[in-house]
């Protein structure tokens, strides 16, 4: 089995078909599609096709959303067969070449992770390039921040031999507003290596129950918190702190929380 898609989703029913669907519809063959299911009530009832797995289970961490997504994708994880995992958020969809475009460049065992740039949409808007041009600048990652652009649970492709070394040494549960997208990039990133390469391949929808959008306000008090983890899981992963403007900005805001 090349591909393992997993699939994590919570309370999506006005989406969670379209998603799937996209899936189904790859134009390649070699794959499988997991569906991890945290839902009050199962949010599939017909279930009976070929390459699909669905597992309706209990929330594990209900007070931290991006733990309990980290929880499904994991419990994905250990039933794939893939050589490859794809994440794939409940709301969201792959471009039917997804797979087939993902086959093209994985060339060797040298290739880690691809976070591809995934295109916005919603109902009012139909295309949006997500991905920001100052974040790759010299200065800008010397002097202000040095992330990396994150695009999105929706965006990882990982081998799976990386993956299970990431949940056993990337203290995957730790600093419980980063979510599996943050962890996993910055956990590659700085271990083995990371291609960006794909463009419109994931449709990631923009809509107002979105799970980033909670910590993405920048005058809110989550905002600053998950910041600081930002910079506490880099250095528990790296055991290396980079000192910065947003480092000493985050440690004042902190302070007054």
């Amino acid at each position: 089995m090349k591909f393992s898609i997993i699939i994590n989703t919570h309370n999506q029913p006005k989406y969670i078909t379209e998603c799937i669907e996209s899936c189904r519809k790859q134009n390649y063959i070699n794959y499988e599609i997991i569906v991890v299911d945290t839902s009050q009530t199962p949010s599939i009832q017909n279930r009976k096709f070929k390459k699909f797995k669905y597992f309706h289970i209990k929330e594990k961490y209900k007070k931290y959303p991006v733990l309990n997504q980290m929880y499904q994708i994991y419990y994905g994880f250990k039933k794939s067969k893939g050589e490859f995992l794809c994440f794939l958020d409940g709301d969201d969809k792959f471009s039917k070449d997804k797979l087939k475009k993902l086959a093209n460049i994985i060339e060797n065992k040298k290739t880690c992770l691809i976070q591809d740039v995934p295109t916005m949409f919603s109902q009012s808007l139909k295309k949006n390039s997500y991905i920001k041009k100052y974040k790759s600048n010299f200065f800008f990652k010397k002097i202000i921040i040095d992330w990396p652009q994150i695009f999105g649970t929706s965006t990882i492709t990982c081998r799976k031999d990386i993956l299970k070394i990431f949940f056993k040494l990337g203290k995957p549960f730790s600093c419980e507003y980063l979510a599996i997208d943050v962890k996993l990039v910055i956990f590659v990133e700085y271990f083995y290596n990371i291609k960006n390469k794909l463009h419109e391949i994931t449709f990631k929808r923009k809509h107002g129950k979105n799970l980033d959008d909670t910590y993405s306000n920048f005058f809110s008090k989550s905002f600053w918190i998950r910041r600081n983890m930002q910079h506490q899981y880099k250095l528990l992963i790296t055991k290396r702190r980079t000192y910065n403007l947003d480092y000493f900005i985050t440690k004042v805001v902190n302070l007054f929380l």
